[in-house]
């Protein structure tokens, strides 16, 4: 009993010092601005919603892009129309 009282602590301690993930690691680089996807759809008149996976832009009244702020956990693509003009 005396053996496990003294291994269990060890074996955390073990735990937290051989971790790959350490707390001094430097964050990941924060993911492209808005702005570049803001501009996907500028010659793309008939798109009306488009995403990167990370932001989701929308084409407001006067024309001009508005844009989501970036999530904490995105995984960034290439820029795609979500959601298209439909013919009159």
């Amino acid at each position: 009993m005396k053996i496990r009282a003294i291994m269990v602590p060890l074996s955390l301690c073990a735990l937290f010092v051989f971790s790959p993930v350490r707390a001094d690691a430097p964050p990941p680089a924060p993911p492209a601005q808005p702005r570049a996807i803001a501009a996907f759809a500028d010659d793309k008149p008939y798109c009306l919603e488009w995403t990167d996976g990370c932001t989701v832009c929308k084409r407001l009244a006067d024309g001009a892009a508005g844009c989501s702020t970036v999530g904490a956990a995105c995984v960034q693509t290439a820029p795609l129309c979500t959601k298209q003009k439909t013919a009159p």
